[in-house]
Order: C-alpha cells, then structure tokens, then sequence
C-alpha cells in the first residue's frame, strides 16, 4: 500500500518552472494585493480538493530522513505541482517556493535572486496527521513582497462548505474565512482556561515566571504548525508559540494573524559567551527579512529561514512574551561542552 519511490509526482514538479529568472522590481498597491488574495483563495480551495481526494486513501510515501520521521506523500506533491503552475500561469514574474521543491531544481535556483513577490507554499502542512487519517492538517499559501507577508491564504479541513474552508488576508483587508470577516483578536491577558497550542518540548524550554502561572492555558498539540497559527487567528486558540518553523509553516498564518489585529513575535536566542543559550528575547515582526535589497536577496534567504514566533493579540502575545522563563541548565551544557573539548 505503502511504496517508497515517487518518480511521477516528482516529475510533475520537474516540468514546472522553478523560479521566475528575471527578478524585477514591481510596485504593490490594493488592487494587485485584492488580486493576488482572490486568486490565492481559489487555488488554496482547489488544493484542498486535491488533499480531499486522497484523504483516507492509499498514498504512496518516502521519507526525507533516515529515522522516517519526516514523511512525505504523492498528496503533497500533487498539491504543489498544482498550486505552482496554477501561480505562474497567472503571475509569470512571481516567484514561488515551496516546501517540496525538487533536490535538482532547489540546488540550481537558491542561488538566483529573489523576486520582490514570492509565493511561500506548505502544500500539506500535517503530514503525518494526513496519512494516519486524522483531519488536522493544511494547505498554506503566503505572499510576500521584498520578505514581508501581504497576503495569504490556508485550507483547513472544517465540518462545514463540504469539508473545508479557506481562511485568507491581504495586507490592510482584514482576515476572513470564505469571504466573511473573523472577529478581532482582542484579549487582554491569557486565560488559563482557554486553549493555546505549544510544541511538545515546550516546557523542556521554557517556565512561567508568577503573572503567567495558572494562565499559559489548556495545551493543545495539533502536528501543523500552520494550522495552529490559523486557530490563532479564527479566535480558536488564544496564542501559539513555535520554535522552530520554516517559512512555508509560517508565511501563510503569520500574515492570517496580523490581519486579524493580532501580533508576531520573533524571537532571537540569547547566548551567554557567545555559546550556551540562556533564554529568548521577543520582538514585534513586520518582514520574514527586514534586510531585503531587490535583485540582491536571494531565495537560499528565504528557503533558510527559522526563527521562534510568538502569535497572539498584541497583549496575550506581549504578557506572554515577558513572562516566559528560558531554561538554560547551563550546568548540564557546561559539562557536555567540557567532554567535547576533551575529546
């Protein structure tokens, strides 16, 4: 049921253009964004019909690590084969990137310089969910222009339009689900008990410091970091915390958050000596890359992008944010680093 190669769902991607190779710089104003955001929105609903099809199927699936604990399935590239063509066929100078990107094709074009617009694709954020046959999972679209996001779109499966809806935002257009406006992400502190969504090695990382205990909330773990960031913004969870996404987990629900009233905290590891981590300090995030120079920033920027975010209203997020604890145990850090330099 199970095979391991996949070489037509490879090939689908191979026949399709990578990377527009003329980066140009393009201007960026409401009516190419509403474009943009429309246009996303039907191509995320048309992948979430690809995933549908498949859903409690059999799939053919390999892994990209030797554990096997990183799958990848025929649904996922389907996804993005389509998602892709379907973004170039409409925005030919428009540059696209996904999660799935060919081996061959990724070597050869993170070396171009990046479009000012970049389409940042999970075609199937949750892939263990999906393959297990549990529901939880998405199909995640970001937009961003010179590294900040301006529009999105996700597919979530959902009891209601036949077994999904898509949540999507433009910049300055607010966050809707299927075209109707979410409610405003407004909380003023957490509250212990509602839900938030944390990764499981959260408390490994982190502690409470006293305003935080009793309400860091009811934990909820869903295996889509895309996903999560989306119950962020449909008002589901009051915050989430992420340690280490990539840019395709994160492009698309970051940009549903902010449209949404709430905020993104990045946050940046504090080291002591340059070497043992001693916390994380938070800050608000406009841009994926605030140093972004057109025709110069080029897609391995992106594609290596990782970094911790905080999303939540911008006061759950910033209580949150100030009153996490790092556990450091710079002790246990101290003896290991001391074996390695002995040996």
């Amino acid at each position: 049921m199970l095979a391991r190669t996949m070489t037509g769902a490879r090939s689908l991607l191979r026949r399709v253009p990578m990377m527009s190779r003329a980066p140009t710089q393009q201007p960026c104003d409401d009516a190419l964004l509403r474009e943009i955001e429309g246009h996303a929105v039907e191509i995320a609903r048309g992948a979430g019909g690809i995933l549908r099809g498949h859903f409690e199927h059999a799939l053919r699936v390999e892994y990209k690590d030797e554990r096997e604990s990183d799958p990848v399935t025929n649904a996922d590239f389907e996804s993005q084969s389509y998602l892709r063509r379907a973004i170039l066929e409409r925005f030919p100078t428009h540059g696209v990137l996904g999660e799935e990107d060919d081996a061959a094709e990724r070597e050869k074009s993170d070396k171009q310089p990046a479009p000012d617009f970049v389409w940042v694709l999970d075609p199937l954020d949750g892939t263990r969910n999906f393959l297990s046959g549990l529901p939880l999972y998405a199909s995640s679209i970001g937009v961003l222009y010179r590294g900040a996001p301006v529009a999105a779109a996700v597919f979530l499966p959902w009891p209601a339009n036949g077994g999904g809806i898509v949540m999507h935002a433009r910049r300055g257009g607010g966050t809707r689900v299927d075209g109707v406006p979410v409610a405003a992400l407004t909380a003023d502190e957490p509250k212990g008990n509602r839900l938030v969504t944390l990764p499981g090695g959260f408390g490994a990382m982190f502690g409470a410091r006293a305003p935080l205990r009793g309400k860091v909330g009811e934990l909820r773990m869903t295996g889509s970091i895309a996903y999560e960031l989306a119950m962020v913004a449909k008002g589901v969870t009051q915050y989430t915390v992420t340690t280490a996404p990539f840019l395709w987990d994160a492009a698309g629900g970051a940009m549903l958050v902010m449209e949404a009233g709430g905020v993104v905290l990045q946050g940046k590891r504090n080291r002591l000596l340059g070497a043992l981590p001693t916390g994380v300090s938070w800050q608000p995030m406009e841009s994926f890359i605030p140093s972004w120079r057109s025709g110069r920033t080029t897609v391995r920027e992106l594609r290596e992008w990782r970094a911790p975010l905080l999303l939540g209203s911008p006061e759950v997020a910033r209580h949150v944010a100030d009153n996490l604890r790092g556990r450091s145990n710079i002790a246990a850090r101290v003896k290991r680093l001391a074996r390695k330099v002995r040996s």
